[in-house]
């Protein structure tokens, strides 16, 4: 599927095109090989160059073959199947800009409702795709540090879950996604600041570093959270390791109450005579009291000891 867009400075509003026209942009979604053919034979682009924008492990990268440029990017897309990020590929040819992605982008989706969208300006549209690809990862890393400070939070008033363990893993394994996306991707954005593959006005420029900076602000802000993760991993393994070490020490201390009265009677239990008065029953009384006393002792010393 396949939809242009097209708006000049002057047009109030962004036409759909049945098929593109010069500085048209061309969204294409979900494409098939023989798709993906046609929009090579017909503009001129590279049609192995086209297929790498839709394969799910595509890094983000920068290529420039016969006039066209190649931006690969990756957007932030958490609930994906298999990844959290999915690939983008944006094509600046010498008429066109295309996209082409595996699925619908949301980067795209909203770039495509802003009413100051302007297709025949190529590298502002290209720089403003990319500045939508910034705020999702924005958008989702702010969500994501949310989820990690409530689980911390957690951790605070009692032992986090087998559960919220899960959870941690699965924000740890996106984040790992986002960083091995992020690092490429600024230095695609250096590429560009370069001036060596597009030819850049001084505002243009002002934009590119400005989306550099945030790309490495995300960098260090993912690397931030991935430490967090770790060290609310960390102290969930040292608490339950200490709340197991009482468990025991409690187990242990039963285990030396209880051996007290099993001692005691399994001796008068054998061949002996009894205190006091061998054919009452206040014999019974003395042997449980001392029994008591003596278990009381140890459990007054073992407090005064901290072993319980």
């Amino acid at each position: 599927m396949h939809i242009s867009y097209h708006r000049t400075i002057r047009d109030t509003e962004t036409q759909l095109l049945d098929s593109p026209k010069r500085g048209s942009w061309v969204s294409v979604v979900n494409p098939d090989h023989k798709e993906l053919a046609s929009l090579a034979k017909t503009h001129n682009l590279q049609l192995d160059l086209l297929e790498d924008g839709i394969d799910l492990y595509e890094a983000p990268r920068l290529e420039r073959e016969d006039g066209s440029i190649y931006i690969y990017v990756r957007y932030s897309r958490p609930a994906g199947e298999s990844t959290s990020t999915h690939p983008l590929l944006i094509v600046i040819g010498p008429n066109n800009v295309f996209t082409i992605s595996r699925t619908e982008a949301e980067p795209l989706d909203i770039l495509t409702r802003r009413s100051t969208l302007v297709t025949t300006q190529k590298v502002k549209l290209v720089l403003s795709i990319l500045e939508e690809v910034n705020k999702g990862y924005r958008s989702h890393l702010n969500a994501t540090t949310k989820k990690i400070l409530t689980m911390r939070g957690k951790l605070r008033r009692t032992v986090i879950s087998n559960k919220d363990i899960l959870n941690l893993i699965e924000i740890e394994e996106d984040l790992n996604e986002y960083l091995a996306a992020l690092q490429p991707y600024g230095l695609v954005l250096q590429a560009l600041l370069s001036g060596k593959y597009l030819k850049i006005h001084h505002e243009d420029e002002d934009l590119i570093e400005d989306l550099q900076l945030l790309s490495g602000e995300l960098i260090e802000l993912t690397k931030s959270r991935l430490k967090t993760i770790q060290n609310t991993r960390d102290a969930y393994s040292a608490i339950a390791t200490n709340n197991l070490n009482q468990i025991f020490k409690r187990l242990t201390s039963i285990a030396i109450f209880m051996s007290i009265p099993t001692i005691i009677s399994g001796f008068f239990g054998m061949n002996v005579l009894l205190p006091l008065n061998q054919d009452g029953s206040s014999s019974f009384w003395v042997i449980a009291g001392l029994t008591v006393v003596f278990m009381l002792g140890f459990i007054l010393y073992f407090k005064r000891k901290k072993w319980l």
